[in-house]
């Protein structure tokens, strides 16, 4: 249903940062999905959370979980008032304690938040299980439906990743070296995206511990950081979810011609029958998302429901300073050049699964270079 206050309780729920979870004041007894968010991505995060209620079945009760280190009192406030509804809760929960003073490596696009989900195990002791979602997608149908999910004797359910798989197979061959290699998985074709996980909580504190899961992750600066720690845990031993639950938009749209074109047939297959029967959307990339190219591949959908979404006004403000500060059309217009301009003549010169290929990214790789 659409955004509106007559669908609202009266009484906004606890704002409050928790430091636990019985200080979420959540029942946590039917569908629970877990973020874990920024100040920064406050306004993308309210965009994911519009999606998510207008499909929440009345049926159903659904507690959401954001994990967070700065997530202002304001925001909370804000966040909590468009999410509540009689059936709908939401909670704040701190996330930045149970690191402590771990250095977790992170780069690029990447930020420090990505690690929480590794700490939902620990910091929701009373859940069993639980849907985690990134901030940067909008989701199309009843999110109960994954959480219904039978992931018993799993870690967790997950998509294959047919953009990894693809570079796998031809498109970065460094890639298939370094999950096999380095990451230690005995099929890289097995890798999974982490954006969209179901999460078997039990079955995690029975298997390993936070302090585990973080030592791995600060071992070394893996290629996708917390994705790849997961994936080195599960090594291929997940419940196979539908790609629908989690498509991957097509990015500075090369993702889907140059990188997932050198997949097998079958994950081809599903990834266009996904675009057909999307259930969530998932704008992950370093650059191209919605908010600050609203031209996108299937950016239309983010602003749809980002006009419901009371942080409308922020994001047309973003999207237009993006436009006119000097160093913003500066980010551009390098952004344009390189990733508009530069991989498509690079796919041409260096064809996927040529020898030279291989070499030159080799070469920029020793460098000091990052494709991540």
């Amino acid at each position: 249903m659409p955004y509106n206050s007559a669908h609202m309780t009266e009484q906004v729920p606890n704002v409050l940062l928790a430091g636990s979870e019985g200080g979420l004041g959540l029942s946590l007894d039917d569908v629970v999905v877990v973020f874990a968010a920024s100040e920064n991505f406050v306004p993308y995060l309210s965009v994911a959370l519009q999606s998510l209620i207008e499909h929440a079945s009345a049926e159903r009760r659904y507690d959401i979980v954001v994990l967070t280190r700065d997530i202002s009192p304001s925001s909370m406030i804000t966040l909590s008032r468009q999410v509540n509804r009689d059936n709908i809760g939401i909670g704040f929960l701190d996330a930045e304690t149970a690191i402590g003073n771990r250095k977790l490596p992170h780069y690029g696009h990447f930020r420090l938040e990505t690690y929480f989900r590794l700490l939902a195990p620990s910091l929701l002791p009373s859940v069993r299980k639980a849907v985690y979602l990134d901030s940067d997608l909008v989701v199309l149908a009843d999110i109960a439906e994954l959480w219904d999910t039978d992931v018993e004797g799993y870690l967790l359910g997950a998509t294959r990743d047919a953009d990894t798989v693809g570079q796998v197979d031809g498109y970065d061959q460094g890639v298939g070296p370094y999950l096999k290699n380095d990451l230690g998985l005995t099929d890289p074709h097995r890798y999974f995206q982490a954006g969209v996980l179901l999460m078997n909580l039990e079955e995690f504190r029975r298997r390993t511990t936070p302090e585990q899961l973080l030592e791995l992750a600060t071992r070394r600066v893996w290629r996708w950081l917390d994705q790849d720690v997961l994936n080195k845990v599960a090594d291929g031993a997940y419940v196979r979810i539908d790609m629908s639950w989690n498509l991957l938009y097509d990015w500075v749209n090369i993702r889907r011609k140059s990188i997932i074109a050198q997949a097998p047939e079958d994950f081809r297959d599903e990834y266009d029958t996904a675009r057909e029967n999307r259930r969530i959307i998932h704008y992950a990339g370093p650059d191209d998302r919605p908010w600050l190219y609203p031209d996108c591949d299937l950016g239309h959908v983010f602003w749809d429901y980002a006009r419901r979404s009371p942080y409308l006004g922020t994001l047309r403000e973003r999207l237009e300073e993006s436009r006119v500060k000097p160093t913003s059309v500066a980010k551009r217009a390098q952004s344009a050049l390189a990733l508009r301009v530069g991989m498509p003549l690079f796919d041409i010169i260096f064809p996927p699964k040529s020898i030279r290929r291989k070499y030159t990214i080799g070469a920029y790789m020793r460098m000091g270079g990052s494709l991540g």
